[in-house]
């Protein structure tokens, strides 16, 4: 077993020195032009991963989070966990917690309890948010005896279908939301380093 524990850490330095080598790299986020019901969504950057707090239909907020089960969900945090999570498909973890409201982004800082490095506002369409919003409700519902409390993150997490791992990340997946949003995304999104752009910036 403990030569499986050095190859493991091996195999982890050498994807975690590769991965920092794209560290630099940005991800672009645009919002769609004119959408229709324009109504705004809220991208967190907390540093290390992404989350996405959409409205609701109350006026409340709603936030989502995407990550592994066992590092993220669960915090247990070894080298063994996090080369686990990068090298390999581990099970994944939906984070959710319903906020109170305005949709605005001063009562998304007031009300999200983990540090925000920064929050993006970005205008979509009405419709997508609650297509989204509904498509991740219902993928929390189907797994509600999973779900588990974790206050370092304030979330509520449960199983999410789909494996995480490097290639399929917490930025990845967010990178995705927004895709069906309406925005365009360009770049890996493999961290959590993002540039915002105005509409008018859209490639064709």
């Amino acid at each position: 077993m403990a030569w499986r524990a050095r190859m493991t850490g091996n195999l982890g330095g050498v994807a975690v020195a590769g991965l920092l080598t794209l560290q630099a790299c940005t991800t672009t986020v645009v919002p769609p032009i004119a959408p229709n019901e324009p109504r705004p969504v809220f991208l967190l950057d907390h540093g290390r991963h992404a989350s996405l707090a959409v409205p609701r239909e109350d006026g409340g907020i709603v936030r989502y989070s995407y990550g592994d089960w066992r590092y993220y969900a669960q915090v247990r945090t070894s080298v063994f966990q996090g080369s686990a999570a990068i090298l390999w498909p581990t099970r994944a973890a939906l984070g959710r917690r319903e906020l109170p409201g305005p949709p605005e982004a001063a009562a998304v800082r007031r009300n999200v309890r983990v540090l925000s490095e920064q929050l993006y506002e970005l205008i979509v369409d009405s419709l997508a948010i609650e297509v989204l919003r509904s498509r991740l409700d219902s993928i929390y519902d189907a797994n509600i005896k999973t779900r588990i409390y974790n206050s370092a993150y304030d979330l509520e997490f449960v199983h999410h279908p789909r494996a995480y791992w490097v290639f399929h990340n917490s930025n990845q997946v967010v990178a995705g939301w927004l895709k069906q949003l309406g925005c365009q995304v360009r770049g890996l999104a493999l961290f959590s380093k993002w540039k915002v752009k105005p509409p008018s910036e859209r490639e064709r």
